[in-house]
């Protein structure tokens, strides 16, 4: 079910929030008219509410920026997909990453450094001017805690430690911040999940209205993740069984719905952004150049196949697009290899499946532009995900950033490196595996981490892990170099210009124009 009430506000109020944050006294004396200022706009419980909704719609931005957003970034740095488009060069910033061919001046590196950032200013504003003293703004700071850690997690995966560590906020003298030390991001991104969890409720004590806003699992499972990537795996698997045994969440029935509409806010469902079809939003009342100013998913349209290149499409329920992220073969071949044809067809779908349904070409199939036979059926633009007048603008798919499956995987996987329960990561993996109708895991105690590698690559596909997951295992000894080098480089067939992997792509460079304005801060090593 689409929260409307959370659409409607967040749209209206970044606008009323940013007259808030641009206030202060070092550039306006006067009378404020027409706003508030934070020492009074964030008193009420009400006021709050509207301060932290503007956190959740930036995050919501950062995900659905028209075309550079994280998913975006770690997807095309993987082995799933193409950079596809109509032709060479039409794509050119997803080209740049799947040919390992940037320098600190992409597209991705400057919108997703100022997105995130925006996000944890903020939220800063919100906890340094709301007082805490009413139950609900308790709440509504551990909702805050709890997206500035998520943005924080999203910058130092992204970009590493070396970038500030801004947890207030800052007047002009003070824009020009030095790195934080090693090590004391990550523990702002676990002291903002510990005080987060300490006040959130739980999923199940939202109405369904409010169930897109932060909850405890949901903190559990971000501060488990965190854990797990700096490899305190009991830590991590502590955080993580919490979750699992909540009670507050399971695996959806049908591997194929996790992402569709009646899934949203489901049973498998931690924490997701939520956008909205039912904007009637037309083709010349789009904002191409802001997309805050747009409700809806727009990576949908630029994900679904090519309109130039494909036709009658309704016949299995999707609308073509700009045909960017076509899958790659060799995710195919891992499904067949394992048996695996639930996961499979809830993922992509194959020509001769998409020519039965009813769909043509426009063109022959061979002149496609980064097209493999194959077309996805995961985070597809579904007609019935979308209303018009113009379908492609209006797409309502909400960003899952954090579910059960992906929780039961990283939990096994921390008991398992922390030498921890086997009986119980053997139990994770299985579940996740009955759900899709294979048998149990044969996988003997000193093979589980392989299992949960291959478990990884075929539940998660396509939802922007996979990139990062093969970094972090590689820093951690799991893979050795020689592996991740050989994996990302097996798509040169499809991806003829990609060149071989190099150190420094385990982390994005830091934007340019962020070297230039701030001479404190120092580019990651090799850019």
């Amino acid at each position: 079910m689409k929260n409307s009430n959370y659409i409607k506000y967040a749209f209206g109020l970044l606008l009323a929030v940013s007259v808030v944050i641009s206030c202060s006294d070092d550039f306006y004396t006067n009378e404020l008219k027409g706003g508030e200022s934070p020492d009074t706009f964030f008193q009420t419980d009400q006021g709050a509410l509207q301060g932290v909704l503007a956190g959740y719609m930036t995050l919501g931005v950062t995900y659905s920026n028209l075309w550079e957003t994280p998913w975006t970034y770690r997807l095309m740095m993987g082995d799933e997909v193409t950079a596809g488009g109509i032709r060479r060069a039409d794509k050119l910033s997803y080209e740049r990453l799947t040919e390992y061919d940037f320098d600190a001046n992409n597209a991705h590196s400057s919108k997703m450094f100022n997105n995130l950032f925006q996000g944890i200013g903020r939220v800063n504003v919100l906890l340094d001017n709301m007082p805490t003293d009413s139950p609900e703004r308790e709440k509504i700071a551990g909702e805050a805690k709890f997206l500035r850690a998520y943005n924080y997690f999203d910058l130092v995966t992204l970009f590493g430690e070396n970038i500030p560590l801004v947890t207030s906020e800052l007047n002009p003298d003070e824009y020009q911040q030095l790195p934080a030390e090693q090590g004391t991001i990550w523990a702002q991104i676990e002291q903002d999940l510990i005080d987060a969890i300490s006040v959130l409720p739980l999923k199940s004590e939202y109405s369904q209205a409010n169930k897109y806003r932060a909850n405890r699992g949901a903190a559990q499972a971000l501060l488990g993740k965190a854990y797990l990537y700096q490899q305190k795996y009991a830590l991590a698997a502590e955080q993580l069984d919490l979750a699992i045994i909540s009670g507050e969440f399971d695996l959806a029935p049908e591997y194929d719905r996790i992402w569709r509409k009646d899934q949203e806010f489901g049973i498998e469902s931690l924490f997701e952004l939520s956008y909205t079809e039912d904007k009637a939003i037309t083709l010349g009342g789009y904002n191409w150049g802001e997309a805050k100013f747009n409700s809806d998913n727009v990576l949908m349209l630029q994900f679904a196949p090519r309109i130039e290149s494909f036709d009658t499409m309704a016949g299995i329920n999707q609308e073509p697009g700009f045909g960017c992220g076509y899958p790659l073969p060799g995710l195919y071949d891992a499904y067949l290899a394992e048996g695996d044809d639930v996961r499979r067809q809830g993922t992509m779908i194959t020509e001769e499946e998409f020519l039965a349904g009813g769909v043509t070409f426009k063109v022959p199939s061979n002149e496609i532009y980064g097209y493999h036979g194959l077309i996805r059926s995961k985070l597809a633009q579904y007609l019935d995900e979308a209303k018009g007048p113009v379908i492609t603008l209006n797409n309502g798919t909400n960003w899952r950033l954090l579910r059960f499956g992906d929780v039961l995987l990283m939990a096994a996987e921390a008991h398992v490196l922390g030498g921890g329960d086997l009986g119980k990561a053997r139990t994770y993996i299985n579940r996740v595996r009955t759900r899709v109708e294979l048998a149990n895991t044969t996988a003997a105690d000193g093979d589980l981490m392989d299992a949960i590698i291959k478990e990884r690559r075929l539940e998660l596909s396509y939802e922007g892990y996979r990139f990062p997951d093969l970094i972090r295992w590689n820093d951690a000894g799991v893979i050795s170099d020689a592996e991740l080098a050989s994996t990302l480089a097996a798509v040169t067939n499809e991806i003829p210009l990609r060149k071989p992997f190099e150190e420094k792509f385990k982390l994005a460079p830091i934007p340019q124009i962020e070297i230039n304005t701030n001479p404190n801060i120092e580019q990651n090593p090799g850019y």
